[in-house]
């Protein structure tokens, strides 16, 4: 294999790593913010008093 070919190779090795982890950061940011609308919407589905009152009665 001749040098032009190596480095070409090398290139594209790069360019496909470096794809990969930008993809990889852009899942993990978009998983971040799903995540955080997720736990929004579940702090205002439990009921503010719950927990506040223990039936002692049997």
């Amino acid at each position: 294999m001749d040098i032009a070919a190596l480095s070409s190779a090398m290139s594209y090795s790069q360019l496909h790593m470096n794809v990969g982890y930008a993809l990889t950061a852009k899942v993990m940011d978009q998983v971040e913010e799903t995540s955080m609308e997720l736990l929004e919407m579940l702090e205002g589905a439990i009921p503010s008093d719950l927990g506040q009152f223990v039936d002692i009665r049997a």
